[in-house]
């Protein structure tokens, strides 16, 4: 059954035990009961405020909202990092390998030791976004990394690029972690599935970007000031200022909406069964997390799939290899953003079109870097243009990373738990990352014959396996929850404790969403597929 497509039940703050709603729990199973400073922030808001669900007006009104205020800042933030990461892709053919007297090893290491930086501070990262407000957190980190990116302009070493490379990294693991938590506390899981593909569309176009600046940029005379080194500008400061000021850290707090709608909000997307967030560390989440398969599943196919991002960085230099100028480089390379946009834009359209289709969708997306991969391995070097297509539609590729990373996020519940899960997905993409820039050893050029089929093996027919192999396990898993369900035994309403001043003990009974429960302990919960 899709969690998506239930209909939510009221919600109701605190209430004596004695009170009717919600529906008493099936005799023979026991609510869960928790002290009041573990529930989910959802507690305190309706202890404030009593509100009915919201109509299909109301409901869309509060989503058209969330959407204008919260979408735009995801988009941009996306164009803007990987904008940021073709910098150094772009720096290749725009004199950096010059002036910074870097060979093709050292290169590669600027790659890898970005995400070395980014795989050491995801978990640390992931807890400061659990502990503090997430739209203050990621705005600090946005103006990070933007300063850390101007720091770029004085490098003229290995050395240097080495150091600013991996601190750029450190600032950059909380970003898309902390668009897939607001995701997860604004939308609900079917919304979540269409967004991801429309921002990670936005990002990936930006080779359009990268390529018409790169083009641009060769045709301005600033002397000793190379042309690499205006790609190193102030946006992504501004744009974090901009998240400081505007982004909205919860629906909890969201300034844009009244207290009654910041209630139906959550109520709104109450067919997740699962809580908005909860500002303590759950070391019990954090076991379980670290103990259920599918987590593994998740960071095996990050890993897997990333072993391909080391063109990332070498696409410029690829396609000047087949014989083109440079000029016609950053030109041709823009084309890379084109197939990402329109790639990444249809999968939104079929995920919003269909139920429960992200894994079929995912696997078939594998299919044309398989084709990809065959064709760079086997078609001659004289036909540029064949290996140049064969270039293009790899950028389908993207479109399992941006699906099943929101679906890890989605089949988690218990914000410890989702945290540790979303952390866990991005230290598989940086351990990926940081080995794929080394398949591109110098003694493969420039058929690069062994890295092809490392990453036709690895980056496409594994990961390819693992989403099928998932899709199969959490049908078998809803099906069992289904199973329980028609015998009563699935309880969907807990019990909330509270100690006064005076010691004295009172207990409130409440829905199980607002008790911060995962998706093990919540069995009501049904994963999509």
């Amino acid at each position: 059954m899709d969690a998506a497509a239930e209909t939510p039940r009221k919600l109701s703050g605190p209430s004596s035990s004695t009170d009717t709603e919600p529906e008493p729990a099936p005799a023979n199973v026991a609510p869960p009961k928790l002290p009041d400073r573990y529930a989910d922030e959802s507690y305190k808001l309706f202890s404030q405020v009593q509100v009915e669900p919201p109509s299909e007006k109301e409901a869309k009104r509060i989503r058209d909202k969330c959407v204008r205020w919260v979408l735009p800042f995801l988009c941009v933030g996306y164009h803007l990092m990987y904008v940021d990461k073709q910098t150094l892709g772009s720096s290749a053919i725009l004199g950096i390998l010059e002036d910074a007297h870097l060979n093709a090893n050292q290169y590669n290491w600027l790659s890898s030791i970005f995400y070395l930086g980014y795989l050491v501070a995801e978990l640390p990262q992931n807890l400061a976004l659990q502990r503090f407000p997430v739209g203050r957190w990621l705005s600090i980190n946005l103006i990070v990394w933007g300063t850390i990116l101007l720091l770029h302009i004085p490098c003229n070493s290995f050395a240097s690029l080495f150091v600013v490379r991996f601190f750029l990294g450190v600032a950059e693991a909380s970003i898309v972690p902390a668009f897939l938590l607001i995701l997860s506390m604004f939308f609900t899981y079917d919304e979540q599935a269409v967004m991801m593909p429309i921002m990670w569309a936005v990002g990936n176009s930006s080779p359009i970007t990268s390529g018409l600046l790169s083009y641009g940029v060769l045709w301005i005379d600033t002397g000793s000031f190379s042309p690499w080194k205006w790609f190193m500008g102030v946006l992504t400061v501004l744009f974090g200022a901009a998240v400081l000021f505007f982004f909205p850290d919860s629906p909890i707090t969201a300034h844009f909406l009244t207290k009654e709608e910041r209630a139906q909000a959550v109520l709104r997307i109450a067919s997740n069964h699962s809580g908005i967030e909860q500002k303590r560390f759950k070391r019990s989440q954090f076991i379980e997390a670290l103990k259920d398969p599918k987590t593994w599943l998740f960071f095996f196919h990050a890993w897997s799939q990333e072993m391909a991002n080391g063109l990332t960085n070498q696409y410029s230099l690829i396609i000047k290899s087949f014989g083109f100028t440079t000029l016609q480089t950053t030109l041709l390379g823009c084309v890379n953003g084109i197939t990402a946009l329109i790639s990444l834009g249809t999968a939104a359209l079929i995920l919003w079109k269909t139920k429960n289709s992200r894994a079929w969708l995912s696997a078939a997306a594998y299919i044309p870097p398989i084709i990809s991969c065959i064709l760079l391995i086997t078609l001659p070097w004289s036909n540029r243009w064949g290996l140049l297509v064969a270039i293009w539609i790899r950028a389908t590729g993207g479109i399992p990373y941006s699906v099943v990373m929101i679906w890890a996020a989605n089949c988690s519940a218990g914000h410890t738990k989702k945290t540790t899960v979303i952390a866990l997905y991005h230290v598989g993409y940086g351990l990926g990352n940081i080995l794929s820039p080394q398949l591109f050893q110098p003694q493969y050029k420039p058929r690069y014959i062994v890295t092809w089929s490392v990453i036709l093996g690895v980056a496409c027919i594994l990961p390819l396996c693992i989403v099928l192999y998932l899709r199969w396990y959490l049908v078998a898993e809803n099906k069992r929850r289904d199973a329980l369900a028609q015998k009563g035994l699935i309880n969907e309403v807990g019990i909330v404790e509270h100690v006064d001043e005076t010691g004295a003990r009172t207990e409130h009974e409440v829905d199980a969403r607002q008790l911060d429960l995962t998706d093990r302990e919540n069995l009501a919960f049904r994963y999509v597929l």
